[in-house]
């Protein structure tokens, strides 16, 4: 299995749409055989799944993921891990340990059921959503819009 995470000072690169670099990570019998860093040219979105099928990549580990991208990623075969944080290497050893889903390895702004993809569905209960209405209030805050 290959897997693939965008790279940026060590850590996972927050936005896989804009990422230079890219570490590629070999596994066999859940452990890591052969590591290696490529670079991601400026390329168009299509052109970067593309550079991903080609690299012969099983799993994407990003940050944040354009619902596009995201969709030319799996289109290819590709399983999509988004909106993952921290240090690369710690986040292979939760990868490989299974606890990728542990809060430290989570983006600020993660939803429940984010993982399973852009399907248009709302982000939580009625009781989390805030409406914006003339003369009202925020649920549970304080003060006007």
């Amino acid at each position: 299995m290959k897997i693939a995470i965008p790279v940026w000072n060590g850590f996972v690169s927050n936005v896989f749409d804009f990422a230079h670099r890219l570490l590629l990570v070999d596994i066999e019998n859940a452990k890591m055989v052969n590591r290696s860093e490529v670079d991601l040219k400026t390329e168009s979105l299509p052109q970067r799944a593309s550079s991903l099928k080609n690299l012969g990549v099983d799993v994407l580990i990003c940050g944040a993921i354009s619902r596009a991208l995201t969709n030319m990623v799996m289109a290819s075969g590709i399983q999509v891990l988004p909106y993952v944080t921290g240090c690369v290497d710690d986040v292979l050893q939760a990868y490989l340990a299974g606890q990728l889903v542990q809060p430290q390895f989570t983006m600020p702004g993660f939803w429940p059921g984010a993982r399973r993809g852009f399907r248009g569905g709302r982000r939580g209960p009625p009781t989390q959503r805030l409406v914006r209405r003339a003369g009202c209030r925020w649920r549970g805050g304080r003060g006007k819009f």
